[in-house]
């Protein structure tokens, strides 16, 4: 897909005078075939394989469809542009049979086209919207109001994914709750609006690492999860029986010829992204995958590995602040520096940690609590989430843990509130003062599938922790 960054109506206008007098032409010049709006190659999808004549045959509907609605509102703008292009009379012929001037038709003809530009221009806009509205909503809901320290890192990655050129895979890499997939959910939303792909999949991984994992937890069973996931998305008539090597085919077949972001979210394993990148770089092209990865994977030709650092001392304040306005924490948010910074010194520039911390230390005095959390070692990142996790437990209701505890065994996309219901086995007015304390805590993930359903889930790093519980009997 051409990026389309811009949509200029006089830049529209001139080629729409172009693709209207090669009307009757055969070639693959993209200024004849107006090949940068949605609706051309909307309507090229729809007619097979992209042959000159089938890229002709797209441009001349959307064209001809504009001049059925231009005839409505101005029938003789309609006419003279039928005229002189479909028809091929020359300005002298038209003005015979229209009984006006030269002049006249070269001045309506002028009005006519800017009058058919107005109408591509609309219809574009529109279609566009549609296009950017289906594609965010394959993404992760946000689970974030703002970020901190990403701009550099965001920009950079959108210059990347819309580049028509190698990396083809590239690696956030990072510690958990350092901000790979808020940081990657953030910039593929702006690749979206610059319209760079075809289509944006969003795949999680999910259930790695995990005791209960079958045997075939290996490299080739995530590759296979991968597959299977994108050939139920982007090939959903091929027969459940088919071979997998004729499955694979026929994907990698599809990635090459049309542009696909595909997110592949939540890997964990270093085999895993090791594996991953030598099949994935051979499936890409002009298709490309983002990968988030707690592990650095090792370099592959075709691939880049971004590594996301914790955030600097001013973006931990600034993010604390923040926070702490968003859950009505008023003194936190209105705090100086100075009585902020311990919560910085302890648990560093990890957002998710941060996070919590400034959670809990409404409902905890933050002096004892700081010190509670220095009586352990803390190492990285998680291991310190981990020990703000067992202080937050302690200050939930029974009804929230009973909900957090059985959010782990949520798949892929979520649990909705009657799964939560069941397994829980809260009563009815229980639940929803349960669930949003959780979303308050910052401990339940909002999904969606579309505009009025909404599933639940949790952070893998909270789900480590209530595994850990529950391997514990501490629950």
């Amino acid at each position: 897909m051409v990026p389309l960054n811009n949509l200029s109506l006089p830049q529209l206008k001139s080629d729409v005078h172009a693709a209207l007098k090669h009307w009757h032409s055969v070639d693959d010049k993209s200024k004849h075939l107006l090949s940068n709006l949605l609706l051309v190659q909307n309507k090229r999808r729809s007619l097979g394989p992209p042959t000159p004549s089938a890229l002709r045959l797209a441009t001349n509907k959307v064209l001809l469809e504009g001049l059925e609605q231009l005839e409505n509102q101005h029938p003789q703008a309609a006419a003279i542009l039928q005229k002189r292009f479909l028809d091929q009379k020359n300005i002298l012929k038209v003005s015979q049979q229209l009984h006006l001037t030269v002049d006249q038709v070269k001045h309506h003809q002028r009005d006519a086209l800017l009058q058919l530009a107005n109408i591509l221009y609309a219809q574009e806009v529109k279609v566009r919207e549609v296009f950017i509205t289906s594609q965010e909503s394959q993404l992760e809901a946000r689970s974030y109001t703002k970020l901190f320290g990403v701009d550099g890192l965001s920009e950079k990655l959108l210059t990347l994914l819309s580049a028509a050129q190698s990396p083809w895979v590239i690696t956030l890499s990072g510690i958990g709750g350092i901000g790979k997939t808020s940081l990657a959910n953030h910039t593929v939303r702006q690749s979206i609006r610059c319209l760079n792909y075809e289509e944006v999949i969003w795949l999680k991984i999910a259930n790695q690492g995990k005791k209960s994992a079958p045997p075939l937890a290996r490299p080739e069973h995530t590759f296979h999860q991968i597959i299977n996931n994108l050939s139920k998305r982007l090939l959903p008539a091929l027969p459940g029986d088919l071979a997998w090597e004729d499955r694979v085919q026929q994907l990698q077949q599809l990635l090459k010829n049309q542009s696909f972001l595909i997110v592949i979210d939540n890997l964990e394993l270093r085999a895993d992204t090791t594996f991953l990148l030598a099949e994935l770089v051979a499936m890409a092209q002009p298709s490309r995958f983002l990968l988030t990865s707690r592990i650095p994977p090792a370099d592959h030709a075709g691939s880049l590995t971004i590594y996301l650092p914790e955030l600097s001392e001013a973006d931990s304040i600034a993010l604390i602040r923040h926070y702490a306005g968003e859950i009505g924490f008023t003194e936190a948010a209105a705090a100086n520096q100075e009585e902020l910074l311990p919560i910085y010194q302890l648990v560093g520039g990890n957002p998710f940690a941060l996070k919590q911390l400034v959670n809990l230390a409404k409902f905890r005095p933050l002096p004892g609590l700081l010190a509670s959390l220095k009586k352990h070692p803390l190492g990285d990142g998680e291991e310190i989430y981990r020990h703000i996790l067992k202080e937050t437990w302690l200050t939930l209701s029974d009804e929230a843990k009973a909900v957090l505890a059985i959010m782990p065994l949520a798949a892929e996309g979520g649990m909705d509130p009657e799964q939560i219901l069941e397994l829980s086995g809260l009563p009815q007015e229980h639940l929803w003062p349960a669930i949003n304390e959780l979303i308050g805590r910052s401990l339940l993930e909002v999904k969606t599938s579309n505009i009025w359903d909404r599933f639940y889930g949790i952070h893998r790093l909270t789900e480590l922790f209530i595994r850990s519980l529950l391997d514990d009997d501490d629950i």
